[in-house]
C-alpha cells in the first residue's frame, strides 16, 4: 500500500483495550480497516469514470454489566474517545450474551495477499473493459453495454482483550459486463462476473464475453412451456441463492427464535441422498475464505448437509450464549462459503436427460413470500425452455413455484463438473411448477 497505517494503530489499538477494561468493560474488541482502491467502469459502451478511492476506519465494541456498546471513527488520535463513548453507549445498550472472549489459537494460515493484483493498472483494466464493449457491439450493436474492472488492497487488525490481535493485508481484483436489450416491452438482461484475490485463470475476458453472448444467441428464439410440473436446472451461478432457505435455516438464531423450518431436523433427512453441502473456509485467495470469526474462534472445514442429512446449526458467540449452545465459528451464524459437492454426471449429460423442461439464469423476485419456508413464487426474468436434451429458445412471461425443501427430497441430480470460481455444481430438480401468463 502507498502508506500502511499498521504500526501507527497497533499501539493505539493495544492502549484503547487496556483503557476499555480500566473502565469496566468485561470485554472488548477493536478492529481497524484501511483499504485503496481503483478501477474503471464503462456506462453505454463508453467509459464513464476512472475510480480511486481510498477509506480508514476502526470500530470499538465493549460489554459492560451485560450489555453491547459501540462506536466507530477514523481519526486514529480520537481512539481514546471512541473507547469512553463505547462505554458510556453500554449503559443503555442492547443484553450480550457472552461476558468474555474467548482465549486465542493458532489459525489456519490462509493467502489473501498477491503482488499479481497490484499489477494490475488502470490502463490495462480500461483497455480489457474497451475490448469487452467493443466485442459486444460487434454481437449486437442495439445493446446497452456496461463493462467494469477493479483492484483494491486492505490491510486490518482485529484484536480484543482476551489476548487476540491478528493483522492481516489483502488483494481483490474483479472483472465484468452486462447488457441490457430492449425489444418493445421486452427487456433482456444478461451478465458475466469474475473476482479473486489473485490474479489467474479466472481473470478471463474471453469468459465474461462468450458468457453474455450465449444467452443473447439463446434468446434470440422464443419457445414455450404449456403449464404443468417440469424438471429444472440451476446454474452454479444462481445455485447459492436457490439454497438460501436451506443455509438460513442452519442460522442458530433462527433455530433459538423457533422461525427456522430445519429447528427440528438436526441428524435427519432434509434432502436426497447424493446431496451434500461443504463449508471451506480454508481456500487460498478465496474471498469468502477466513481462518476466524469476529470473535477469534477458528474456522473449521466441515459437512453442513451430509448425504442429505443436516450435521449442525451454526452459531456465533452471541448467539451460542443466547440458545445455551457451543460457538461454531461462523460470523451473523452463517457459513463462510458454502458448496454443494458434485455429483457423477456431467452437466452436458444432465441436459441431454431433460426430454423437456426449463433452464433458470435469472428469477425476478425470488427473495420475496415465505422463502424462509423453502416456498418460492417467482417470474423467470431470464430462462431457457430445454427439449429433448437441447436449449431451444427464450421463455417468456412465465413464473415458476414451488418449495424447496421438498425438491430436495425428490429426485435431485447434480453435475460432475463445477464453475470455476464459484466451486458450484449444475443442480437438477424435477417437478417444479411453471405457469406461463395469459393473454
Amino acid at each position: 500500500m502507498r502508506t500502511s497505517y499498521i504500526d501507527k494503530m497497533s499501539p493505539r489499538i493495544k492502549a484503547g483495550l487496556e483503557l476499555a477494561e480500566k473502565l469496566g468493560a468485561s470485554a472488548a474488541r477493536i478492529t481497524f480497516n484501511h483499504h485503496e482502491y481503483r478501477g474503471c467502469s464503462f456506462e453505454s459502451g463508453r467509459l464513464k469514470n476512472t475510480e480511486g478511492e481510498e477509506a480508514m476506519g476502526y470500530h470499538v465494541m465493549v460489554i459492560v454489566n451485560g450489555r453491547r456498546g459501540n462506536a466507530s471513527g477514523n481519526v486514529p488520535e480520537a481512539m481514546e474517545d471512541m473507547v469512553r463513548r463505547a462505554i458510556d453507549l453500554a449503559h443503555v445498550g442492547a443484553n450480550a450474551h457472552y461476558s468474555k472472549f474467548p482465549k486465542p489459537v493458532a489459525y489456519q494460515d490462509i493467502k489473501h495477499h498477491s503482488d499479481s493484483v497490484l499489477k494490475l493498472t488502470r490502463d490495462s483494466m480500461v483497455t480489457d473493459c474497451q475490448e469487452i464493449v467493443d466485442y459486444l457491439k460487434g454481437v449486437d450493436d442495439t445493446l446497452d453495454i456496461s463493462a467494469s474492472a477493479g483492484r483494491s488492497e486492505g490491510e486490518g487488525i482485529i484484536a480484543n482483550n482476551a489476548g487476540m490481535f491478528e493483522v492481516n493485508r489483502d488483494t481483490h481484483w474483479s472483472l465484468g459486463g452486462g447488457v441490457q436489450k430492449t425489444t418493445g416491452t421486452d427487456m433482456l438482461f444478461a451478465h458475466a462476473y469474475r473476482g479473486w484475490q489473485e490474479v489467474n485463470g479466472l481473470y478471463d475476458k474471453e469468459y465474461v464475453k462468450r458468457t453474455i453472448e450465449t444467452d443473447l444467441r439463446r434468446a434470440s428464439r422464443q419457445a414455450q412451456l404449456s403449464d404443468g410440473s417440469y424438471p429444472v436446472i440451476i446454474p452454479p451461478q444462481f445455485l447459492g441463492g436457490f439454497l438460501s432457505p436451506v443455509i438460513g435455516g442452519m442460522n442458530g438464531r433462527n433455530v433459538y427464535k423457533g422461525t427456522s423450518p430445519l429447528k427440528d431436523k438436526l441428524g435427519k433427512q432434509i434432502a436426497a441422498a447424493n446431496f451434500s453441502i461443504e463449508d471451506n473456509p480454508f481456500v487460498d485467495y478465496c474471498p469468502q475464505s477466513d481462518s476466524y470469526d469476529g470473535a477469534g474462534i477458528p474456522a473449521q472445514r466441515r459437512f453442513l448437509v451430509k448425504d442429505g442429512v443436516l450435521q449442525l446449526f451454526l452459531y456465533d458467540l452471541d448467539t451460542a450464549g443466547m440458545a445455551g449452545a457451543e460457538p461454531t465459528g461462523n460470523d451473523n451464524c452463517s457459513p463462510h462459503a458454502a458448496r454443494v459437492l458434485p455429483g457423477s454426471e456431467t452437466s452436458d449429460e444432465l441436459f441431454k436427460s431433460v426430454k423437456r423442461g426449463l433452464f433458470i439464469k435469472q428469477l425476478l423476485g425470488f427473495g420475496q413470500g415465505n422463502l424462509a419456508n423453502g416456498d418460492f413464487s417467482a417470474n423467470v426474468a431470464l430462462g431457457y425452455v430445454i427439449e429433448n436434451g437441447e436449449i431451444v429458445g427464450r421463455l417468456k412471461n412465465a413464473m415458476v413455484a414451488g418449495n424447496i425443501f421438498d425438491l430436495l427430497m425428490g429426485d435431485v441430480r447434480i453435475s460432475s463438473d463445477v464453475d470455476a470460481q464459484l466451486q458450484q455444481p449444475y443442480l437438477l430438480v424435477p417437478n417444479v411448477s411453471v405457469v406461463s401468463a395469459k393473454g
